[in-house]
């Protein structure tokens, strides 16, 4: 069995079928993880071909899970539309000897850039690479304990094509109907039409997910740290959602349907997710951005098309 079939095997994220969605969600798991470990990486791992869209491949990582990076990135260099550049920013005061396992310093030969950075947690996938961004480039950001899907970039590609003006996700969640949950947003509607079709203010996105930032799409003020650690610092996610809606920039998404991640083995010991959904920052840091940005506001509760 290879990767490509065991994405077209898994269920559809939030369709819940008692028992045996869990047990098909952790054999497809435990699968990638083996398929990932022994496969090869490609002789060019990376784009060597000219065309009209550069891809770069952000993503971060920390202490706690770095030692299972290498994995997730090795899923970036698997691809069947291969980026332009893959870089791994990590902050400077978390890695003070800049001391990193040789599993991740190994895949610099084939084309792994490693940055240091100021330690913006999950910001810094997006906010180094998009103060550098070129009209002709695009961004995608990821995350550090995901398994990605062979054709994750070739989705995300596509649809930037269709919609060139718009930022697209693989996985959002939608400003709910019932209008339950308000502010917090890991509680909002996963499976949804909403910037299925039509653009969208109303979903926030998961930058991990595979998230592609055209040039232009955020307003200059969104690469103000100071802004970004007095609102959001430990919510990425919802901070992208506001700034985008504040610079009347619309979501779409690359399927309604998506397929349920396969998580790096032992690499969820520290989850942000859980503080922001089960210790309530989600909705004090909305309440927060909401408060600021009210016009943001307005387009992400009233665009739900």
């Amino acid at each position: 069995m290879n990767r490509r079939l065991t994405e077209k095997l898994k269920f559809p994220e939030a369709i819940r079928i008692p028992y045996f969605g869990g047990v098909s969600y952790r054999f497809f798991s435990k699968l990638d993880n083996k398929l990932i470990g022994s496969s090869k990486i490609p002789a060019q791992p990376l784009n060597q071909e000219k065309r009209d869209i550069r891809v770069t491949a952000s993503l971060t990582s920390f202490p706690a899970r770095i030692n299972y990076a290498h994995l997730a990135i090795k899923s970036l260099m698997q691809q069947s539309c291969k980026p332009d550049r893959i870089i791994l920013w990590l902050a400077e005061e978390q890695f003070p000897n800049h001391t990193l396992p040789e599993s991740l310093t190994d895949l610099e030969k084939y084309g792994l850039e490693i940055k240091w950075c100021d330690n913006l947690f999950g910001h810094k996938k997006y906010f180094y690479c998009i103060q550098e961004q070129k009209e002709n480039e695009v961004v995608i950001t990821f995350d550090d304990d995901i398994i990605y899907p062979i054709d994750a970039i070739k989705r995300l590609v596509a649809k930037h094509r269709e919609f060139p003006g718009c930022l697209v996700c693989e996985r959002a969640q939608a400003f709910p109907k019932k209008k339950t949950n308000l502010y917090n947003v890991g509680r909002w509607d996963t499976i949804s039409d909403v910037a299925c079709k039509q653009p969208s203010f109303s979903v926030c996105p998961s930058t991990g997910g595979g998230y592609l930032i055209p040039y232009g799409a955020y307003p200059q003020h969104m690469l103000k740290k100071e802004l970004i650690i007095k609102y959001a610092l430990k919510n990425d996610d919802m901070w992208c959602m506001f700034m985008a809606a504040e610079n009347g920039v619309r979501f779409i998404k690359t399927r309604k349907y998506h397929k349920i991640f396969s998580l790096v083995a032992q690499s969820q010991t520290v989850q942000l997710a859980t503080q922001n959904v089960v210790e309530n920052a989600s909705e004090i840091d909305f309440k927060k951005l909401m408060e600021a940005y009210p016009e943001a506001y307005r387009r992400i509760v009233t665009d739900r098309t």
